[in-house]
């Protein structure tokens, strides 16, 4: 690559990178991989426990782009109708040093409102951090002298408390839920005096489970649509799609943007296309999606994810009279 192209690369990751970093939060088309990113009423939506992982690298082309990884835990507890999480996650562009980890812990209270449906409340409550690591960037005093910058390089660091709450519902075939992100706003300043804030993220979402194939215990076909609607501050998108699992398989389709609605270009406001390949092994789920950019900026490498889900299945002959409903929005 000649010295000019990446140079403007690098400008177009600073500038674009940096965004999400400080505006809005990172968000995975594998959302099912990280269900307590998307709503603290997720905690304990499974029949015993679940362990899932999930890594992004968006826009593979751009030298230093954007990559995230995140981990959680979660246990249901049925005889307490309550559910618990533990969430790590962090986010970082190398080609301005930013980076952000989170830390935090969730609780779901389940109400059982009859035979076919339950509702969820949730809360999270956690530590937003964000750092920035200046001894591999380049400055303009640097670009002008050519010699060492007259920047200070020390690393600038700032750790904030962070909440958040959620709301559930949903029967073995349906769910729909409302997550609300960043409660307090955290400050996003790496200064003592800054005001700038972390605005609150909205996150709206509903899907569902068609049976194809089922024997009593398990389904072994099945469609599975859903419809995510997040809003930042003056982000928003909408995540649309279908995944379709035929035992042990899982294939999908997805789609994000807002089509309704125009950018200041005059152009749709959209992102991608995803598609996703997934299979499960024993108590696994491991799945990989890609997206292909549709937004305009071309050359971006779009994103790869991968995510590893265990979740072991739920046997009602080990758990006679619990109240325990599947939520179909996890494998």
């Amino acid at each position: 690559m000649q010295k000019s192209t990446f140079i403007n690369w690098l400008l177009v990751a600073s500038a674009l990178l940096a965004a999400p970093l400080q505006a809005q939060d990172f968000n995975f088309t594998q959302f099912y991989a990280s269900p307590l990113h998307l709503n603290p009423a997720m905690a304990g939506t499974t029949p015993h426990y679940r362990l899932s992982a999930i890594y992004r690298n968006q826009w593979p082309s751009v030298p230093g782009a954007f990559q995230a990884f995140q981990a959680s835990f979660d246990y249901n507890i049925d005889e307490a109708n309550s559910g618990f999480g533990l969430l790590l996650s962090n986010s970082w562009v190398p080609a301005n040093g930013l980076t952000n980890p989170i830390f935090s812990g969730h609780y779901s209270f389940f109400i059982p409102i009859n035979r076919e449906w339950v509702a969820r409340l949730g809360v999270s409550a956690g530590l937003n951090g964000w750092s920035q690591d200046r001894t591999d960037l380049t400055f303009e005093d640097q670009l002008v002298t050519g010699g060492p910058t007259a920047e200070p390089l020390r690393v600038r660091g700032r750790v904030r408390f962070d909440v958040g709450t959620g709301a559930l519902i949903y029967n073995r075939y349906f769910w729909a839920g409302l997550g609300v992100h960043h409660l307090n706003r955290p400050s996003q300043s790496f200064f003592d005096d800054g005001d700038e804030r972390l605005a609150m993220r909205w996150s709206g979402h509903l899907g569902g489970r068609i049976p194809l194939r089922s024997t009593r215990t398990e389904d072994l076909m099945y469609l599975a649509p859903a419809a995510v609607y997040q809003r930042q501050g003056l982000f928003d998108h909408l995540d649309l799609g279908i995944n379709y699992y035929f035992k042990p398989m899982l294939v999908g389709l997805w789609y994000r943007g807002i089509p309704i609605q125009r950018n200041v270009r005059g152009r749709v406001n959209q992102d991608m296309i995803a598609g996703l390949v997934g299979v499960r092994v024993g108590n696994f789920m491991f799945t990989y999606s890609y997206d292909v950019t549709i937004s305009g900026f071309g050359g971006s490498g779009g994103a790869h994810e991968i995510s590893v889900i265990l979740s072991p299945p739920y046997d009602k002959r080990n758990k006679r009279g619990t109240r325990h409903i599947d939520c179909p929005v996890f494998f």
